[in-house]
């Protein structure tokens, strides 16, 4: 027997109005509970992407880069976020955009560490890489 599908999701309202209030209220004490205003306003997690971006370089150069790069990544993003309203704004936007300016702004951050501390890295980048594109998957 196959039930009407106003039955099959019949919740009582309250019961339903009361579950969602909650889940909303642990969300937001979830949120407040984050380390830095960068995670509670974005949500992103600067050490995860950054890992990610030095881990795109490496790949692609076939080298280990500067063991500390990621941290120092993670420690610029933390830094300028409260700093400058254009970062900020921009970290802030809808969907995925924040997430991907992040990264924009990791890799020319990498860029620029590579061209003033291994030069020769620097040198087998793309020109893109500069600008923040991603590389391209190298075999």
């Amino acid at each position: 027997m196959v039930l009407p599908r106003e039955e099959f999701l019949a919740v009582p309202k309250q019961s339903a109005d009361k579950s969602a209030r909650s889940i909303r209220r642990e969300f937001r004490q979830w949120r407040a509970s984050l380390p830095t205003k960068l995670e509670r306003d974005t949500l992103l997690m600067p050490e995860a992407i950054a890992e990610s971006v030095v881990a795109e370089a490496s790949r692609f150069l076939h080298a280990e880069l500067p063991a500390d790069f990621p941290v120092r990544l993670a420690a610029k993003a933390y830094h300028l976020y409260p700093r400058h309203r254009h970062f900020r704004e921009v970290l802030n936007r809808s969907g995925n955009r924040g997430r991907h300016n992040l990264y924009v702004y990791m890799r020319h951050w990498t860029c620029s560490w590579l061209k003033r501390e291994r030069y020769p890295l620097y040198k087998r980048l793309p020109w893109s890489y500069g600008y923040g594109r991603q590389l391209p998957v190298s075999t």
